[in-house]
């Protein structure tokens, strides 16, 4: 067990924070864990993860405790029934190849809090803006400068003298990532989507469109597509709508204003004039519509820093398109804890384990978010099969195998592997 004077520091309260935190702090290594908000808190709606991260949840103990709140699939489950965006013809189905799930964020938030062991220190109102290596420090330290009490901009009162003094730094603190940003690494674009947003009372969407809606299913369509899911017990209809507009190069997409904004019922209706009214029966029934103006990351070639790392959206924030942003949080969260938990990790070889993370996880994480944002391109249209509803259907499939079907436990020994073969540990322990 690694020594509990050995602290890092896991910046943001997230989903991804929170596992890494949970499995550091069960490790044995003292964790201190900053979140900007005065209390953890998930905005968003439903959240899926497939079989690849329900298993990484369950091999960092935290299995039993997520299933007991998420809406569990069986291995073989439909995933998604893809249909016709004005017919509402049903296309095909995926199926899931292991224990799929959809869950509440503020519900999977809620089940994480517990779980956290003594070991872990939180501080709230605490927005780490800045994480530096300390040049000459033996051993190694990392400085975290802190803007106390201010919620996602640096506050007027900030003193640039609140620093704090860890041995390592994981930033988790998402897409927008202060972290990121202070190391001078990271390009964050509009991808020319936005969403609409809605949670759906069941029963009333089963009134409207009969018992089918309960078996998730996504409409595809030009420029645009609707998907829905269960959550909260099969209580709640989770539904995302999502606009394209893809006129411009990537690069030169502009969204102006915040993020989020409020819009009326008749702009997203009109919106999707002359789609399936199945789907139209759902978007009348979101209460308070807001679009949600999609951004990713674009993929980075480098993660660590000497003594500093990124996980989740901070690393490899993405389109929802393949559901498993998420996922791959947790994948990181299992990977990187796995390694900082093993007995030869010690104040000398950092770094080492660190890279060790990164590189066997980069590589999958930036396929991802390529993959991602090609797969919103197949539903709407943009992608190699154009409008064919056949070979989309055929193709849709088995397009995700290769994140649902993936061995981590494989991942960690390659990167032990390659600590072995540096030199910086031992084998057989």
């Amino acid at each position: 067990m690694a020594s509990r004077d050995f602290t890092v520091a896991v910046i943001g309260g997230g989903i991804g924070g929170l596992c890494t935190a949970i499995s550091l702090g069960r490790a044995g290594l003292k964790v201190e864990l900053f979140e900007q908000a005065a209390q953890f808190s998930e905005i968003g709606a439903g959240v899926a993860l497939g079989p690849n991260a329900v298993e990484a949840l369950r091999m960092m103990g935290i299995g039993k405790e997520y299933e007991g709140v998420a809406d569990m699939t069986e291995p073989g489950a439909v995933w998604f029934e893809w249909r016709e965006y004005a017919s509402g013809k049903k296309i095909s189905e995926t199926r899931t190849k292991g224990p799929a799930s959809s869950v509440h964020r503020a519900r999977l938030l809620e089940t994480l809090l517990p779980l956290l062991p003594s070991s872990v220190t939180t501080h709230f109102s605490s927005r780490v803006v800045a994480a530096e290596n300390i040049e000459g420090s033996s051993p190694g330290r990392v400085r975290l400068s802190i803007s106390r009490g201010s919620h996602g901009e640096t506050s007027p009162d900030y003193d640039p003298q609140d620093t704090f003094e860890v041995d390592i730094a994981i930033a988790t603190d998402g897409v927008k990532s202060a972290i990121r940003k202070s190391l001078g690494q990271g390009r964050v674009r509009w991808t020319g989507t936005y969403a609409y947003r809605g949670l759906l009372d069941l029963e009333k969407a089963v009134e409207k469109n009969g018992e089918s809606i309960r078996t998730p299913r996504m409409w595809i369509g030009p420029a645009k597509h609707i998907l829905t899911f269960p959550i909260e017990g099969g209580t709640v209809l989770n539904l995302v709508a999502f606009v394209s507009d893809r006129s411009k190069d990537p690069d030169e997409r502009v969204w102006h204003g915040p993020w989020v904004k409020p819009v009326s019922k008749d702009q997203v209706l009109d919106d999707f004039d002359g789609w399936d009214q199945h789907a139209l029966n759902l978007l009348e029934l979101i209460g308070k519509p807001e679009k949600w103006a999609l951004h990713e990351l674009v993929p980075l070639d480098r993660w660590t820093f000497d003594r500093v790392t990124l996980l989740g959206d901070s690393a490899h924030a993405s389109l929802p398109h393949n559901g498993a942003g998420a996922g791959q949080a947790t994948e990181d969260a299992y990977v990187l804890s796995s390694l900082l938990s093993h007995p030869q990790f010690n104040n000398s070889n950092v770094h080492q384990f660190l890279q060790a993370y990164e590189d066997v996880r980069r590589p999958r994480a930036n396929k991802q978010q390529v993959s991602s944002r090609e797969s919103g391109e197949i539903y709407e249209f943009a992608g190699p099969m154009g409008d064919d509803f056949k070979a989309i259907g055929e193709h849709l499939t088995s397009r995700y195998d290769w994140i649902w079907d993936h061995d981590l436990k494989k991942d960690v020994d390659q990167a032990f592997q390659s600590l072995i073969d540096a030199g910086v540990i031992r084998d057989g322990n």
